[in-house]
């Protein structure tokens, strides 16, 4: 059996667990306001701007060790808006390693028990299908992305278990109940859900209610975990995406003016970033040039530009798809060389007279995750027009972690993994890597927020509370600059 993954036993985590939360009981003489988790009741502490945690510490009438040991996450870093929980005690607890170990499992209650260090895969195999649908391609693939990060990691100490269970052809309601009647999903401290909405939304409130995570990969438009507690969204929300995006563009490109392309009868589906990208840069007092074009942009439509001087643009698309791509791309390309030549042209009557050249006009370009998928001259042109794009995932698949994935993967299965963008391999292979590292850290208990970053091959996660009474959001965006000669730049933020 390929999931021969790994953690510590569910006695030695609760032990573990047990005595880490007994130096916390002095917050029961606090007048802290409560909540259940997992259906346990906690005091809580919502850390505000600038607290520290000596600060809160003193305010709390505990130490530092005390508030650490029942919030391993502290231990890192505390930020506004990260949650102290402290268990609601009458008395100190007073259970032991060697109780807790010697309990027979069908004597405990379960609801007193924490879940077990285990991975619930709820996806549509469709195993019992003569000819597999793309979702249950997709789903398998997913899985064996797990698989190959679960071997991966065979050799370090501690035990995962990766449970996964074919809901292909149920209703919403069925896999609902799933969450609740099998009794190794029921104790997993994670569910990897499936990508349907409506199988997504069931699945997370029914969690929700048994103190189960949901780790949402898949459903990338996803906003449930705005209301619903314990549910992960692993790709950026779009407010968190064109936020950072916008950033990093007046950070990388500042002085620079942005020149807005809309086709006139061709789509323009990325208005909703346009427009916010326009209101930033008017609020920062910088007012954007618009070109529209009608079919193929071609160079003179540039010639509204003024370029006398040392004028700086950076082109910005209101679409991101292939076809409107090779409709400006070359036009683009062309005039950039212009204004790269005129530039080369001064700098050499400069040399001949001994002066130093005046700085020329320069055009740069910013564009979509969607651009991350081209191949063949589509990616070739992206080099070549040095162009930088904001994307949730990135897969360097030409690099040496991505091709060390693949390898493994064909050494498993015998098969290359499918061609997709995203890689449904690696969404597997990364969100496996993750869960069982957070299940290994803190000792058999899922912890949203700590470790609070991993970078994977394809994602990188960092997440962050979405609120009380709410779920969890990834806020990791890469940004992605496209180099002559076929460099690629990639950065976090």
């Amino acid at each position: 059996m390929l999931s021969r993954v790994f953690l510590k036993g569910i006695y030695k985590a609760a032990a573990v667990m047990l005595m880490a939360l007994t130096g916390a009981a002095f917050a029961s003489a606090l007048d802290l306001p409560t909540k259940k988790v997992k259906g346990v009741e906690y005091y809580y502490y919502k850390v505000k701007k600038g607290e520290s945690l000596y600060g809160i510490s003193k305010n709390l009438g505990m130490t530092v060790d005390e508030i650490v040991a029942a919030n391993p996450f502290a231990a890192n870093d505390i930020r506004k808006g990260d949650i102290l929980l402290f268990p609601k005690v009458e008395e100190p607890a007073e259970v032991v390693v060697e109780e807790v170990d010697v309990v027979p499992s069908d004597t405990v209650e379960v609801e007193e028990m924490p879940k077990n260090p285990a991975i619930a895969v709820l996806l549509p195999f469709g195993l019992d299908n003569a000819e597999p649908s793309r979702a249950n391609k997709v789903a398998l693939e997913v899985y064996k992305g797990m698989l190959v990060a679960a071997d991966s990691l065979a050799d370090r100490s501690g035990r995962v278990d990766i449970i996964a269970r074919d809901i292909d052809g149920l209703s919403a309601g069925r896999v609902a109940d799933m969450v609740e009647a099998d009794s190794a999903v029921a104790r997993a401290a994670v569910i990897f859900a499936p990508g349907d909405e409506a199988v997504l939304a069931a699945v997370a409130r029914k969690a929700a209610e048994g103190g189960n995570y949901v780790f949402n990969a898949l459903c990338i438009p996803d906003t449930l975990y705005a209301s619903v507690p314990m549910l992960l969204q692993a790709n950026a929300p779009q407010h968190v995406m064109y936020e950072k995006a916008v950033d990093a563009l007046l950070t990388d490109f500042a002085g620079f003016t942005p020149v807005i392309l809309r086709s006139r009868t061709g789509r323009n589906e990325k208005e909703s970033f346009v427009n916010y990208l326009v209101e930033r840069c008017r609020a920062a007092g910088v007012e954007p040039r618009f070109i529209e074009y009608e079919n193929n942009l071609v160079t003179a439509d540039f010639d509204v530009l003024p370029v006398d001087g040392a004028q700086k643009y950076v082109v910005v698309p209101s679409s991101g798809s292939k076809a409107e791509f090779n409709k400006f791309a070359y036009a683009l390309h062309s005039y950039r060389e212009r204004l790269k030549g005129r530039a080369a042209e001064a700098l050499d009557t400069a040399a001949e007279n001994g002066e130093t050249a005046a700085d020329c006009a320069v055009m740069e370009v910013f564009g979509y995750p969607d651009w991350t998928a081209f191949r063949g001259d589509a990616l070739d042109m992206l080099h070549r027009l040095n162009a930088t794009v904001y994307s949730r995932f990135f897969d360097d698949f030409t690099g040496f972690d991505s091709r060390g994935v693949s390898s493994a993967f064909r050494r498993w299965f015998g098969a290359e993994p499918m061609e997709s963008v995203p890689s449904y391999a690696l969404v597997g292979y990364d969100s496996a890597t993750w869960l069982i590292k957070n299940l290994r850290v803190n000792e058999g208990v899922f912890n949203p927020t700590y470790p609070s970053t991993s970078e994977g091959v394809q994602s990188s996660f960092d997440f962050r509370s979405a609120g009380e009474d709410a779920g969890y959001y990834n806020t990791d965006v890469y940004i992605i600059s496209f180099r002559e000669g076929g460099r690629t730049a990639v950065r976090v933020l």
